[in-house]
């Protein structure tokens, strides 16, 4: 069955730029374009899409901006299990703090390149939370301390099997693919990520995957 994707923005030509570059990906459907925020909430029950690529700022019945955080609050409560990512161009980074407060899957920013939008929808697709490379910037800048605990130093704590380990998961694979890969039983790979996070400071994915992109560990798979 294909991925269902959404998109929202209320200018048509980013909605179809990012619909180009995602009819592209085997599998995936881009099943409806929508301008505003009153249509995206109608459209979602109507097409039930698996995953909604939505701006932050969306009109109301074509009028008014509807309050970013109440829509993407409404999105999360109503439709639990369906992926939400904002693709904005807002830089403040309490805004995009606030934006990841509402447990967002994703959040990319509009200056980045939409191979970085195929990036997040397939992260997603396996069970992980995304935050693009310049939203990641915008928000070290502002508060380095925040993100992460141990910071560089927890990463030259890890012993060689505890970085293969972080690295394969960290390209998506799950902790049985990286079991049967590297001929290690199912146990042995998790108390190896699970040792990996300690000295990293991170308690949940989320977490590890910020202090990643932070310092370079997020490889491409």
């Amino acid at each position: 069955m294909a991925l269902r994707i959404l998109l929202a923005d209320d200018h048509p030509l980013v909605s179809a730029a990012v619909a180009d570059r995602l009819h592209t990906q085997t599998g995936w459907e881009v099943c409806g374009s929508v301008t505003s925020a009153t249509a995206l909430l109608n459209s979602i029950d109507s097409l039930r899409p698996d995953v909604v690529i939505t701006d932050y700022h969306m009109p109301a019945h074509g009028e008014r901006n509807c309050d970013g955080l109440r829509l993407l609050a409404s999105l999360r409560r109503r439709h639990p299990s369906m992926a939400v990512i904002v693709l904005t161009m807002i830089t403040n980074p309490l805004v995009l703090r606030s934006i990841l407060d509402t447990q967002v899957h994703g959040l990319v920013l509009k200056d980045a390149p939409l191979t970085e939008l195929v990036t997040v929808v397939y992260r997603i697709q396996r069970g992980f939370h995304y935050i693009g490379k310049s939203a990641m910037e915008v928000l070290s800048q502002a508060d380095p301390g925040r993100l992460v605990g141990a910071g560089p130093a927890g990463a030259e704590r890890l012993s060689r099997r505890e970085m293969e380990v972080l690295r394969l998961y960290l390209t998506g694979r799950s902790v049985s693919e990286i079991a049967i890969q590297l001929c290690r039983s199912v146990k042995t790979i998790s108390r190896q990520k699970n040792c990996a996070m300690q000295k990293l400071g991170v308690t949940n994915d989320r977490e590890l995957f910020e202090f990643a992109a932070l310092n370079g560990l997020l490889l491409s798979g």
